[in-house]
């Protein structure tokens, strides 16, 4: 039987990601307030066509109007901009931290 902390080691980019977009965000928010705006705004235009396109699909609207009632811009702004952390911050982070591994103590840099 797995114990709880083999299932956590296996999820902990995803755990740290998490973490790691609101860092992000805050070094957004603090440095290039115009790139969140930017942000949120795109993800609200996300927003419009999923809700047009749901609208399109159905016929009618309550689908849509139940999606914009409890899904918000920033939601989705805070979604993708974990994912863009998950994908592209920490794949950096450890592709460059790699790098250094393998040029401090050389060979493979991974644990397994």
């Amino acid at each position: 039987m797995k114990s709880l902390s083999h299932f956590m080691w296996q999820t902990w980019r995803s755990i740290v990601s998490f973490f790691l977009s609101f860092f992000v965000l805050g070094l957004m928010v603090w440095f290039t307030p115009e790139w969140v705006t930017g942000f949120v705004e795109t993800a609200g235009a996300l927003k419009s066509v999923i809700t047009a396109g749901a609208t399109d699909l159905f016929g009618y609207g309550q689908p849509s109007a139940l999606f914009s009632l409890v899904v918000g811009d920033t939601a989705i702004a805070l979604t993708l901009m974990t994912l863009f952390t998950r994908v592209i911050v920490l794949t950096l982070i450890l592709w460059i931290g790699g790098m250094i591994y393998r040029a401090i103590f050389g060979g493979n840099a991974s644990a397994e």
